[in-house]
């Protein structure tokens, strides 16, 4: 049990590092769709964008945290 809270802890401060090493718009919106809970359509609409170009932000995002996170 306390290697999994262990495990759970340096998993959240990986992806806590990773999510800091991304731009502010890439980060905000992976948040905001992965944490809050907000659908791409409410995002895009929130930040006044494309729904395309936000996915691509959060495809892009995804990409770059799996490879900090990989390493």
């Amino acid at each position: 049990r306390a290697d999994a809270l262990l495990e759970a802890a340096q998993d959240g401060e990986a992806l806590g590092r990773g999510l800091s090493e991304l731009d502010e718009r890439t980060e905000k919106v992976i948040r905001t769709a992965f944490f809050e809970g907000v659908t791409y359509e409410a995002l895009a609409a929130r930040m006044e964008a494309p729904l395309g170009t936000v996915k691509s932000w959060i495809r892009r995002g995804l990409a770059k945290l799996k490879g900090c996170l990989e390493s």
